[in-house]
Formats: C-alpha cells, structure tokens, sequence
C-alpha cells in the first residue's frame, strides 16, 4: 500500500517537504529445494531457498518430526534466505519438512514447509533398460536388475506389460538366473501381446513388503514391416548456377530399408 511520507526541519518548519512511500506485507515462502527426492539408505543434504524469511538470524529444521543440524548459508539477504540441512535415514515416503526461526515461538506465523519424498533404497533398480522388441521374438530382451533380493527371501515375482492408453495388463512368465552382483529376469512373451506402447512392472514381494519398479516406453512392433534405418543426404540443391545460366540438377539419396521386399526392379 502507499504511505505519504512528511519531514519537517524542527527550526524551519515552513520547508517541509513530502513524498509517497509505497510498502508491501510479505509472508515467508518456499521458492525452491534441491533435490526433491533421495534414497533412505544415508544422510542426504537437502538446500531450500526461502523468500522473505526473517534475517539474520539462526534456524530450526524438522525433518519428520525431529530436529536435523541446519545451517544458514552467508549469501543469505532479508529478501532470500539459504538453508542446508541434513535428511534422516529409515523413513519413507512423503517427509514433511519444517524450517523456522528459531527465535519464533509456536505457533510460528513465519515458518515454512514442503515434502521431501524418502526412497526405498531396498528396491530393485533396472540397468539399461530395453527399448522394446519385434512382436515376431518369443521374449523380452533381457532384464538386468542389481539390489535384487537373494534367491528365496521372496514370496512372489511378476513381470507385467501395462499398455498406454487401455491400462490392459499382460504378465509373462519368469526365469530369474544370477550373473555375479546382478540378476537377469528372462520373460516370455505374454499371451496376446500386440504392436504398441507399454510400461514394463517388475513386482516382488519380501519380508519388506511389495516392491515394484517401472519402466515406461517400451515399444512393441513389428520386426517383419518395412523401415528406414538410414537416409542421406538431409537436403540436396535442384538447381545450381554456372556462367551465368541456371541448370537443373538431378542429385541423388540413398535410403537403407530393413525388410524391404526382394526381388523389387526400380521400375516397380
């Protein structure tokens, strides 16, 4: 809002002079954090960038429910304030995460929250994921997963095919072979697969409970149909200029075609 302003000399207070001060109330807000997310298997430093919150002074961090060491960075200004703090192992999910004064009393008008989302580390995770496969293989490529659960502590292990768009689910069936540190999961094509796009689900269930990971954009297609796998060049002049004349000029491009029809003439 504005506010007009008077300053008046206490020995000439016939040159007063005035001008318009304009003001705005501000409330603390996140404006951003870094990294949003973070396995819960060791400590993480998290860094939160805070409008407006009152400086200088020090601050209190809860990191679901209890207090964690924090501290102020030195390019912190009234307008922007930087903090780090150091996240807990064990929990997991959405953590909510408290930053006050530590000056201010409950309930605090200027303290601020957000979410950090905490990571089961125990999960599987998919190296190298496969891009897809030709509707014509009997299997998936290989999937190579490291942080798999060693053979018989789980109950229960699926592989299942969701498709984009209809959500239909398609599971095939599962062989599981060790190679050193990693685990292959060899999956036969599920009944009724057809071309299109899907969400590979790998599912297990251990004294952990269930645990999945996915990978979106696999792509069935059709190995026997008709592709360009190179092209060249992008672009080719039609005409081209010499002593003077404009002459018309017949350049060439090359095409590779995977499973093209053979026995095919130029004519045809």
């Amino acid at each position: 809002r504005d506010g007009g302003v008077t300053i008046t000399p206490l020995v000439l207070p016939g040159r007063a002079v005035s001008f318009q001060y304009q003001y705005e109330a501000v409330v603390s807000a996140v404006t951003a954090f870094s990294p949003k997310e973070g396995l819960n298997d060791a400590v993480r430093d998290v860094t939160v960038q805070i409008a407006y919150l009152p400086f200088p002074g020090r601050v209190l961090v809860s990191f679901g429910g209890e207090l964690v060491a924090a501290q102020v960075h030195s390019s912190s200004t009234k307008k922007s304030t930087l903090v780090t703090f150091k996240t807990r192992t064990g929990l997991l999910g959405e953590v909510l995460v408290i930053v006050k004064p530590q000056a201010c009393l409950d309930p605090c008008a200027d303290q601020v929250q957000f979410t950090f989302e905490s990571l089961d580390a125990t999960v599987p995770e998919l190296l190298a994921p496969p891009r897809g496969m030709a509707t014509q293989q009997s299997t998936l490529p290989k999937l190579t997963l490291e942080k798999f659960p060693a053979e018989g502590s789980y109950s229960a292990l699926s592989v299942t095919l969701v498709a984009d768009g209809s959500g239909a689910e398609l599971v095939g069936a599962v062989q599981v072979s060790r190679v050193g540190d990693l685990t292959q999961l060899d999956v036969a094509k599920p009944a009724g697969l057809v071309k299109g796009v899907y969400s590979v689900r790998i599912s297990l269930v251990d004294s952990g409970g269930t645990k999945a990971v996915t990978h979106a954009g696999f792509t069935v297609y059709d190995g026997f149909a008709p592709k360009v796998v190179k092209s060249g060049p992008a672009s080719v002049p039609t005409v081209v200029t010499a002593g003077g004349r404009s002459l018309q000029l017949l350049s060439k491009v090359s095409a590779t075609i995977a499973n093209f029809p053979q026995g095919v003439l130029p004519s045809q």
